[in-house]
Protein backbone atom coordinates (compact mmCIF):
# COMPACT_ATOMS: atom_id res chain seq x y z
CA UNK A 1 0.00 0.00 0.00
CA UNK A 2 2.86 2.37 0.80
CA UNK A 3 4.88 1.69 -2.43
CA UNK A 4 1.32 2.18 -4.42
CA UNK A 5 0.78 5.37 -2.87
CA UNK A 6 3.96 6.83 -3.48
CA UNK A 7 3.93 5.52 -7.08
CA UNK A 8 0.38 7.67 -6.94
CA UNK A 9 2.15 10.62 -5.65
CA UNK A 10 4.83 10.36 -8.30
CA UNK A 11 2.38 10.20 -11.11
CA UNK A 12 0.56 13.32 -9.63
CA UNK A 13 3.97 15.34 -8.85
CA UNK A 14 4.69 14.76 -12.67
CA UNK A 15 1.17 16.11 -14.72
CA UNK A 16 1.44 19.30 -12.11
CA UNK A 17 5.20 20.00 -13.14
CA UNK A 18 3.94 19.30 -16.82
CA UNK A 19 1.02 21.17 -16.85
CA UNK A 20 2.62 24.48 -15.24
CA UNK A 21 5.14 23.73 -17.79
CA UNK A 22 2.23 24.11 -20.29
CA UNK A 23 0.73 27.17 -18.68
CA UNK A 24 3.84 29.36 -19.20
CA UNK A 25 4.42 28.38 -22.23
CA UNK A 26 7.38 25.53 -22.44
CA UNK A 27 6.04 22.79 -24.60
CA UNK A 28 7.65 19.41 -24.99
CA UNK A 29 9.65 20.93 -27.58
CA UNK A 30 10.83 23.86 -25.15
CA UNK A 31 12.38 27.19 -26.59
CA UNK A 32 15.68 27.61 -27.61
CA UNK A 33 17.58 30.27 -25.31
CA UNK A 34 17.18 33.13 -27.59
CA UNK A 35 13.57 32.41 -27.44
CA UNK A 36 14.10 32.61 -23.81
CA UNK A 37 15.78 36.14 -23.42
CA UNK A 38 13.19 37.63 -25.60
CA UNK A 39 9.84 36.25 -23.41
CA UNK A 40 11.87 37.30 -20.36
CA UNK A 41 9.08 38.50 -17.81
CA UNK A 42 8.75 42.27 -17.74
CA UNK A 43 6.31 44.04 -15.08
CA UNK A 44 4.78 47.39 -16.10
CA UNK A 45 3.55 49.79 -13.41
CA UNK A 46 0.75 51.72 -14.82
CA UNK A 47 -0.67 54.90 -12.70
CA UNK A 48 -4.18 56.11 -14.17
CA UNK A 49 -6.28 58.90 -12.52
CA UNK A 50 -9.49 57.70 -14.74
CA UNK A 51 -12.02 55.50 -12.36
CA UNK A 52 -12.25 53.19 -15.18
CA UNK A 53 -9.65 50.63 -13.66
CA UNK A 54 -11.36 47.50 -14.60
CA UNK A 55 -12.11 48.18 -18.07
CA UNK A 56 -8.12 49.01 -18.16
CA UNK A 57 -7.68 45.80 -16.53
CA UNK A 58 -9.48 44.13 -18.98
CA UNK A 59 -8.75 45.42 -21.95
CA UNK A 60 -4.94 44.48 -21.02
CA UNK A 61 -5.49 40.87 -20.10
CA UNK A 62 -6.54 41.03 -23.77
CA UNK A 63 -3.27 42.12 -24.85
CA UNK A 64 -1.77 39.58 -23.06
CA UNK A 65 -3.45 36.58 -24.28
CA UNK A 66 -0.71 36.86 -26.70
CA UNK A 67 1.56 38.56 -24.69
CA UNK A 68 2.05 36.28 -21.44
CA UNK A 69 5.46 37.28 -20.43
CA UNK A 70 4.25 40.99 -19.98
CA UNK A 71 2.87 41.52 -16.37
CA UNK A 72 0.81 44.96 -15.92
CA UNK A 73 -0.12 46.41 -12.42
CA UNK A 74 -2.35 48.66 -12.71
CA UNK A 75 -2.49 51.74 -9.92
CA UNK A 76 -5.27 54.51 -9.08
CA UNK A 77 -3.91 57.70 -8.41
CA UNK A 78 -5.65 61.14 -7.13
CA UNK A 79 -5.16 63.72 -10.12
CA UNK A 80 -3.64 66.33 -7.88
CA UNK A 81 -1.08 64.07 -6.52
CA UNK A 82 0.03 62.64 -9.82
CA UNK A 83 3.13 64.89 -10.23
CA UNK A 84 4.53 65.12 -7.05
CA UNK A 85 3.86 61.62 -6.65
CA UNK A 86 5.91 60.85 -9.48
CA UNK A 87 8.67 63.00 -9.20
CA UNK A 88 9.12 61.61 -5.53
CA UNK A 89 9.48 57.98 -7.13
CA UNK A 90 11.62 59.19 -10.07
CA UNK A 91 14.14 60.43 -7.51
CA UNK A 92 14.03 57.22 -5.74
CA UNK A 93 13.95 55.21 -8.93
CA UNK A 94 10.96 53.20 -8.47
CA UNK A 95 8.68 55.35 -11.02
CA UNK A 96 5.93 53.57 -12.93
CA UNK A 97 6.59 52.84 -16.50
CA UNK A 98 3.19 54.44 -18.06
CA UNK A 99 1.44 57.10 -16.69
CA UNK A 100 -2.08 58.60 -17.66
CA UNK A 101 -2.37 62.19 -17.94
CA UNK A 102 -4.27 65.22 -18.85
CA UNK A 103 -3.99 66.84 -23.02
CA UNK A 104 -3.93 70.11 -21.08
CA UNK A 105 -0.44 68.40 -18.73
CA UNK A 106 1.99 67.12 -21.66
CA UNK A 107 4.55 70.58 -21.55
CA UNK A 108 4.03 69.91 -17.55
CA UNK A 109 5.21 66.40 -17.56
CA UNK A 110 6.94 66.87 -20.97
CA UNK A 111 10.82 66.70 -19.09
CA UNK A 112 9.24 63.69 -17.69
CA UNK A 113 7.93 61.73 -20.54
CA UNK A 114 9.89 59.78 -23.57
CA UNK A 115 8.07 60.53 -27.03
CA UNK A 116 6.93 57.62 -28.81
CA UNK A 117 9.99 55.92 -31.01
CA UNK A 118 9.37 55.06 -34.81
CA UNK A 119 8.79 51.47 -34.28
CA UNK A 120 8.70 48.39 -31.57
CA UNK A 121 10.16 45.18 -31.39
CA UNK A 122 7.25 43.36 -30.63
CA UNK A 123 7.31 39.41 -29.27
CA UNK A 124 4.25 37.29 -28.84
CA UNK A 125 3.42 33.94 -27.68
CA UNK A 126 1.11 31.20 -28.55
CA UNK A 127 1.13 27.66 -27.22
CA UNK A 128 -0.31 25.45 -29.84
CA UNK A 129 -1.85 22.45 -27.93
CA UNK A 130 -1.83 19.03 -29.28
CA UNK A 131 -3.11 15.50 -28.76
CA UNK A 132 -0.22 14.58 -26.29
CA UNK A 133 2.55 17.73 -26.85
CA UNK A 134 2.41 21.35 -26.88
CA UNK A 135 4.46 23.69 -29.23
CA UNK A 136 4.96 27.33 -28.35
CA UNK A 137 5.94 29.74 -31.12
CA UNK A 138 7.89 32.65 -30.53
CA UNK A 139 7.64 35.26 -32.58
CA UNK A 140 9.44 38.73 -32.67
CA UNK A 141 9.19 41.41 -35.60
CA UNK A 142 9.11 45.32 -35.36
CA UNK A 143 6.34 46.58 -34.62
CA UNK A 144 5.24 50.13 -36.86
CA UNK A 145 3.39 51.82 -34.22
CA UNK A 146 1.31 55.24 -34.63
CA UNK A 147 3.52 57.70 -36.60
CA UNK A 148 2.70 61.81 -37.12
CA UNK A 149 0.74 60.83 -40.90
CA UNK A 150 -1.40 58.15 -39.20
CA UNK A 151 -2.11 60.02 -36.48
CA UNK A 152 -3.17 62.66 -38.17
CA UNK A 153 -5.11 60.35 -40.94
CA UNK A 154 -6.62 58.06 -37.72
CA UNK A 155 -7.76 60.47 -35.03
CA UNK A 156 -9.62 63.35 -34.85
CA UNK A 157 -7.70 67.00 -35.08
CA UNK A 158 -7.50 67.68 -31.77
CA UNK A 159 -5.11 64.71 -30.62
CA UNK A 160 -2.27 66.15 -33.28
CA UNK A 161 -2.69 69.56 -31.62
CA UNK A 162 -2.08 68.30 -27.79
CA UNK A 163 0.25 64.97 -28.30
CA UNK A 164 2.76 66.09 -30.98
CA UNK A 165 5.39 68.66 -29.37
CA UNK A 166 8.18 69.43 -31.10
CA UNK A 167 7.94 66.87 -33.85
CA UNK A 168 7.10 64.01 -31.52
CA UNK A 169 4.37 61.83 -30.52
CA UNK A 170 4.18 61.91 -26.88
CA UNK A 171 1.58 59.68 -25.85
CA UNK A 172 -2.10 58.35 -27.21
CA UNK A 173 -5.81 58.65 -25.80
CA UNK A 174 -7.88 55.62 -25.09
CA UNK A 175 -10.83 58.11 -26.02
CA UNK A 176 -12.08 62.05 -26.59
CA UNK A 177 -14.23 63.71 -24.36
CA UNK A 178 -16.05 67.00 -25.46
CA UNK A 179 -19.07 69.31 -23.22
CA UNK A 180 -22.36 68.75 -23.66
CA UNK A 181 -25.80 69.67 -21.55
CA UNK A 182 -27.48 67.66 -19.33
CA UNK A 183 -30.99 69.00 -18.19
CA UNK A 184 -33.49 67.52 -15.63
CA UNK A 185 -36.55 66.48 -17.76
CA UNK A 186 -39.15 66.21 -14.94
CA UNK A 187 -37.98 70.21 -13.86
CA UNK A 188 -38.75 71.01 -17.38
CA UNK A 189 -41.58 69.51 -17.46
CA UNK A 190 -42.99 70.98 -13.78
CA UNK A 191 -41.98 74.14 -15.13
CA UNK A 192 -43.59 74.63 -18.47
CA UNK A 193 -41.08 73.71 -20.39
CA UNK A 194 -42.53 71.41 -23.52
CA UNK A 195 -39.72 70.69 -25.49
CA UNK A 196 -35.74 70.73 -24.42
CA UNK A 197 -33.76 74.46 -26.01
CA UNK A 198 -31.69 73.93 -28.64
CA UNK A 199 -30.34 77.14 -29.20
CA UNK A 200 -28.89 79.61 -26.40
CA UNK A 201 -31.71 81.75 -26.61
CA UNK A 202 -34.58 79.14 -26.54
CA UNK A 203 -31.59 78.16 -22.94
CA UNK A 204 -32.81 81.23 -21.47
CA UNK A 205 -35.99 81.42 -21.70
CA UNK A 206 -36.47 77.93 -20.41
CA UNK A 207 -33.99 78.85 -17.55
CA UNK A 208 -35.88 81.83 -16.18
CA UNK A 209 -39.09 79.65 -16.09
CA UNK A 210 -37.36 77.06 -13.80
CA UNK A 211 -35.55 79.49 -11.49
CA UNK A 212 -37.40 79.67 -8.02
CA UNK A 213 -37.06 82.35 -5.18
CA UNK A 214 -37.42 82.52 -1.87
CA UNK A 215 -39.21 86.07 -1.78
CA UNK A 216 -38.49 86.96 1.82
CA UNK A 217 -34.68 86.37 0.95
CA UNK A 218 -33.93 86.08 -2.40
CA UNK A 219 -32.27 83.21 -2.16
CA UNK A 220 -32.24 80.93 -4.65
CA UNK A 221 -33.83 77.40 -4.10
CA UNK A 222 -33.86 76.14 -7.71
CA UNK A 223 -31.62 76.83 -10.29
CA UNK A 224 -32.44 77.16 -14.04
CA UNK A 225 -28.80 76.50 -14.75
CA UNK A 226 -25.77 76.88 -12.83
CA UNK A 227 -23.43 79.28 -14.91
CA UNK A 228 -22.00 82.74 -14.17
CA UNK A 229 -19.25 81.60 -11.56
CA UNK A 230 -15.66 79.74 -11.39
CA UNK A 231 -14.63 78.14 -8.31
CA UNK A 232 -18.25 75.98 -7.94
CA UNK A 233 -18.55 74.61 -11.53
CA UNK A 234 -16.23 72.03 -13.13
CA UNK A 235 -15.29 73.35 -16.31
CA UNK A 236 -16.06 77.11 -16.56
CA UNK A 237 -13.09 77.93 -18.32
CA UNK A 238 -14.11 75.43 -20.87
CA UNK A 239 -17.60 76.75 -21.18
CA UNK A 240 -16.11 80.45 -21.31
CA UNK A 241 -13.62 79.44 -23.71
CA UNK A 242 -16.36 77.81 -26.42
CA UNK A 243 -18.71 81.11 -25.81
CA UNK A 244 -15.86 83.12 -26.92
CA UNK A 245 -14.64 80.95 -30.13
CA UNK A 246 -18.60 80.95 -31.10
CA UNK A 247 -18.94 84.95 -30.70
CA UNK A 248 -15.66 85.15 -32.82
CA UNK A 249 -14.04 86.78 -30.36
CA UNK A 250 -10.21 84.92 -30.21
CA UNK A 251 -9.67 83.94 -26.30
CA UNK A 252 -5.65 82.13 -26.71
CA UNK A 253 -3.21 81.22 -29.26
CA UNK A 254 -2.69 77.05 -30.06
CA UNK A 255 -0.12 77.04 -26.89
CA UNK A 256 -2.50 78.71 -24.36
CA UNK A 257 -1.52 81.97 -24.82
CA UNK A 258 -4.25 84.49 -23.37
CA UNK A 259 -5.74 86.41 -26.27
CA UNK A 260 -8.99 87.84 -24.63
CA UNK A 261 -7.91 90.57 -22.89
CA UNK A 262 -6.60 91.98 -26.77
CA UNK A 263 -10.22 92.88 -28.21
CA UNK A 264 -10.49 96.03 -29.90
CA UNK A 265 -12.61 99.33 -28.13
CA UNK A 266 -11.31 102.36 -26.51
CA UNK A 267 -11.24 104.04 -22.70
CA UNK A 268 -15.20 103.75 -21.13
CA UNK A 269 -16.26 101.00 -24.50
CA UNK A 270 -17.86 97.88 -23.59
CA UNK A 271 -15.38 95.23 -26.40
CA UNK A 272 -16.02 92.52 -27.21
CA UNK A 273 -14.59 89.97 -24.92
CA UNK A 274 -16.72 91.87 -21.90
CA UNK A 275 -19.69 91.14 -23.86
CA UNK A 276 -19.09 87.37 -23.55
CA UNK A 277 -18.16 87.51 -19.90
CA UNK A 278 -21.13 89.57 -19.04
CA UNK A 279 -23.63 86.97 -21.27
CA UNK A 280 -21.85 83.98 -19.38
CA UNK A 281 -21.66 86.38 -15.64
CA UNK A 282 -25.23 87.55 -15.92
CA UNK A 283 -26.62 84.20 -14.72
CA UNK A 284 -24.71 85.00 -11.63
CA UNK A 285 -25.92 88.51 -11.27
CA UNK A 286 -28.76 89.64 -9.33
CA UNK A 287 -29.67 92.03 -10.78
CA UNK A 288 -30.51 90.44 -14.39
CA UNK A 289 -33.65 88.09 -15.51
CA UNK A 290 -30.96 84.53 -15.81
CA UNK A 291 -29.86 85.31 -12.16
CA UNK A 292 -29.70 81.48 -11.46
CA UNK A 293 -26.55 80.57 -9.72
CA UNK A 294 -23.57 81.83 -7.42
CA UNK A 295 -20.69 81.65 -5.71
CA UNK A 296 -22.04 80.57 -2.35
CA UNK A 297 -23.84 77.79 -4.01
CA UNK A 298 -22.08 74.37 -3.47
CA UNK A 299 -20.60 72.18 -6.73
CA UNK A 300 -22.80 72.58 -10.06
CA UNK A 301 -22.92 69.03 -10.20
CA UNK A 302 -23.59 67.75 -6.70
CA UNK A 303 -26.52 70.18 -7.12
CA UNK A 304 -27.98 68.75 -10.39
CA UNK A 305 -27.28 65.66 -8.63
CA UNK A 306 -29.65 66.39 -5.94
CA UNK A 307 -32.28 67.53 -8.20
CA UNK A 308 -32.40 71.30 -7.80
CA UNK A 309 -30.67 72.40 -11.31
CA UNK A 310 -32.16 72.36 -14.77
CA UNK A 311 -29.21 72.41 -17.04
CA UNK A 312 -25.57 71.38 -16.06
CA UNK A 313 -22.73 71.78 -18.67
CA UNK A 314 -20.42 68.53 -18.60
CA UNK A 315 -18.72 65.49 -20.00
CA UNK A 316 -19.70 61.92 -20.92
CA UNK A 317 -17.59 60.75 -17.68
CA UNK A 318 -20.41 62.73 -15.48
CA UNK A 319 -23.35 60.55 -16.93
CA UNK A 320 -21.99 57.36 -14.75
CA UNK A 321 -21.08 59.55 -12.12
CA UNK A 322 -24.86 61.00 -11.90
CA UNK A 323 -26.64 57.39 -12.77
CA UNK A 324 -24.09 55.65 -9.67
CA UNK A 325 -25.35 59.20 -7.43
CA UNK A 326 -28.88 59.35 -8.35
CA UNK A 327 -30.17 56.45 -10.13
CA UNK A 328 -33.64 58.02 -9.89
CA UNK A 329 -33.14 60.90 -11.70
CA UNK A 330 -34.73 61.49 -14.78
CA UNK A 331 -32.38 63.10 -16.95
CA UNK A 332 -30.89 63.26 -20.53
CA UNK A 333 -28.24 64.99 -22.55
CA UNK A 334 -28.31 67.66 -25.14
CA UNK A 335 -25.29 68.61 -27.75
CA UNK A 336 -23.88 71.88 -26.73
CA UNK A 337 -25.76 74.84 -28.00
CA UNK A 338 -24.21 76.51 -30.68
CA UNK A 339 -24.17 80.37 -31.73
CA UNK A 340 -23.79 78.99 -35.53
CA UNK A 341 -24.20 75.97 -36.44
CA UNK A 342 -22.38 76.28 -39.83
CA UNK A 343 -19.26 76.82 -37.45
CA UNK A 344 -19.80 74.59 -34.25
CA UNK A 345 -17.50 74.84 -31.60
CA UNK A 346 -16.48 72.45 -28.62
CA UNK A 347 -13.79 71.96 -26.30
CA UNK A 348 -11.25 68.40 -25.99
CA UNK A 349 -10.83 67.19 -22.92
CA UNK A 350 -9.37 64.28 -22.18
CA UNK A 351 -6.72 61.53 -20.86
CA UNK A 352 -3.38 60.58 -23.15
CA UNK A 353 -1.45 57.32 -22.11
CA UNK A 354 2.24 58.58 -21.74
CA UNK A 355 5.82 56.60 -21.20
CA UNK A 356 8.22 58.13 -18.57
CA UNK A 357 11.46 58.61 -19.83
CA UNK A 358 13.35 57.03 -16.79
CA UNK A 359 11.46 53.63 -17.60
CA UNK A 360 13.47 50.45 -18.13
CA UNK A 361 10.99 48.63 -19.89
CA UNK A 362 10.22 51.10 -22.80
CA UNK A 363 9.67 48.83 -25.80
CA UNK A 364 6.97 47.24 -24.25
CA UNK A 365 5.27 50.09 -22.87
CA UNK A 366 5.05 51.55 -25.95
CA UNK A 367 3.77 48.29 -27.58
CA UNK A 368 0.83 48.21 -24.88
CA UNK A 369 -0.13 51.68 -25.11
CA UNK A 370 -0.21 51.53 -28.99
CA UNK A 371 -2.64 48.29 -28.46
CA UNK A 372 -4.90 49.80 -26.03
CA UNK A 373 -5.26 53.02 -28.22
CA UNK A 374 -5.03 51.62 -32.02
CA UNK A 375 -6.76 48.27 -32.05
CA UNK A 376 -9.73 46.10 -31.96
CA UNK A 377 -8.89 46.32 -28.17
CA UNK A 378 -9.84 50.05 -28.13
CA UNK A 379 -13.34 49.55 -29.62
CA UNK A 380 -14.05 47.11 -26.55
CA UNK A 381 -12.56 49.57 -24.02
CA UNK A 382 -14.82 52.69 -25.62
CA UNK A 383 -17.93 50.12 -25.20
CA UNK A 384 -16.83 48.71 -21.62
CA UNK A 385 -16.90 52.13 -20.74
CA UNK A 386 -19.34 54.52 -22.68
CA UNK A 387 -16.88 57.43 -23.78
CA UNK A 388 -16.53 58.77 -26.85
CA UNK A 389 -13.94 57.78 -29.09
CA UNK A 390 -10.67 59.63 -30.36
CA UNK A 391 -10.37 57.20 -33.57
CA UNK A 392 -12.37 58.88 -36.48
CA UNK A 393 -13.24 54.65 -37.35
CA UNK A 394 -15.54 54.37 -34.76
CA UNK A 395 -17.09 57.51 -35.26
CA UNK A 396 -19.98 56.88 -37.35
CA UNK A 397 -21.63 53.51 -35.04
CA UNK A 398 -21.46 55.96 -31.61
CA UNK A 399 -23.63 58.44 -33.12
CA UNK A 400 -26.22 55.91 -33.40
CA UNK A 401 -25.83 55.48 -29.62
CA UNK A 402 -28.42 57.89 -27.88
CA UNK A 403 -25.92 58.56 -24.71
CA UNK A 404 -23.26 59.25 -27.21
CA UNK A 405 -24.27 61.17 -29.73
CA UNK A 406 -24.51 64.57 -28.20
CA UNK A 407 -20.88 64.31 -27.26
CA UNK A 408 -19.70 62.60 -30.19
CA UNK A 409 -21.35 64.75 -32.72
CA UNK A 410 -18.63 67.17 -31.75
CA UNK A 411 -15.41 65.60 -31.43
CA UNK A 412 -14.30 66.38 -34.96
CA UNK A 413 -14.22 69.82 -33.99
CA UNK A 414 -13.30 69.85 -31.08
CA UNK A 415 -10.69 71.79 -29.80
CA UNK A 416 -7.97 72.09 -26.45
CA UNK A 417 -7.60 75.80 -25.58
CA UNK A 418 -3.91 75.33 -22.96
CA UNK A 419 -0.90 74.12 -23.83
CA UNK A 420 1.58 75.86 -21.27
CA UNK A 421 2.73 74.27 -18.11
CA UNK A 422 0.61 74.92 -15.35
CA UNK A 423 -3.21 74.42 -15.95
CA UNK A 424 -4.06 74.92 -13.23
CA UNK A 425 -3.13 78.02 -12.20
CA UNK A 426 -4.20 78.88 -15.62
CA UNK A 427 -7.83 78.00 -14.54
CA UNK A 428 -7.41 79.51 -10.96
CA UNK A 429 -6.43 82.94 -13.38
CA UNK A 430 -9.89 82.64 -14.94
CA UNK A 431 -11.87 81.75 -11.64
CA UNK A 432 -10.74 84.62 -9.99
CA UNK A 433 -11.28 86.87 -13.25
CA UNK A 434 -15.21 85.77 -12.79
CA UNK A 435 -15.59 86.13 -9.24
CA UNK A 436 -14.09 89.85 -9.28
CA UNK A 437 -16.36 90.49 -12.67
CA UNK A 438 -19.12 90.40 -10.31
CA UNK A 439 -17.79 93.29 -8.34
CA UNK A 440 -18.84 96.53 -9.03
CA UNK A 441 -16.44 99.36 -9.95
CA UNK A 442 -13.82 100.60 -7.04
CA UNK A 443 -13.52 104.08 -6.37
CA UNK A 444 -16.02 107.50 -6.16
CA UNK A 445 -15.42 108.03 -10.12
CA UNK A 446 -14.48 104.58 -11.35
CA UNK A 447 -14.82 103.78 -15.29
CA UNK A 448 -16.73 100.13 -15.16
CA UNK A 449 -15.20 99.21 -18.67
CA UNK A 450 -11.58 100.48 -17.72
CA UNK A 451 -12.24 98.36 -14.08
CA UNK A 452 -12.82 95.20 -16.65
CA UNK A 453 -10.19 95.55 -18.77
CA UNK A 454 -8.10 95.53 -15.76
CA UNK A 455 -9.44 92.59 -14.41
CA UNK A 456 -9.14 91.02 -18.10
CA UNK A 457 -5.38 92.52 -18.11
CA UNK A 458 -4.59 90.95 -14.60
CA UNK A 459 -6.15 87.02 -15.80
CA UNK A 460 -4.19 87.20 -18.94
CA UNK A 461 -1.08 88.19 -17.66
CA UNK A 462 -1.54 85.20 -14.97
CA UNK A 463 -2.06 82.66 -17.39
CA UNK A 464 1.00 83.96 -19.68
CA UNK A 465 3.32 82.93 -17.06
CA UNK A 466 2.59 79.97 -17.25
CA UNK A 467 2.98 79.02 -20.87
Amino acid sequence: MVMKNKILFSSLAFFVIAGLFLFFGFGCKGMSQAEQQLTKSVTLEYWTVFDDVDALRAAVEKFRANHPQIHVNIRQVRAEELYPRLVEALAEDKGPDIISIRNRWIKTFQSKLSPMPASTNDTTVVVQKGQFSSQTIVNSSPRAVVNLASLDREYVKAVKDDVVVDGQIYGLPLSLDTMAVYYNKDLLDRSGVPEPPKTWEEFQAAVKKINKYDKSTNKIIQSGTALGTGYNIPGADDILYALFRQSGVNFSTKSGQALFNLSPGGRGVETPSMSVINFYTDYANSTRDTYSWNGDMENALDRFVNGSVGFFFGYSYNYAQIKARAPQLNFEVLPLFQLNPDKPVNVANYWVQTVVGKSPNKNEAWNLIDYLTHSKITKDYLDATGRPTALRTFISAQKEKPELAPFVSNVLIAENWYRGGNYEAAVRAINDLLRDWLIPAQGENADEAEWRQNLLNTAASKINQTI
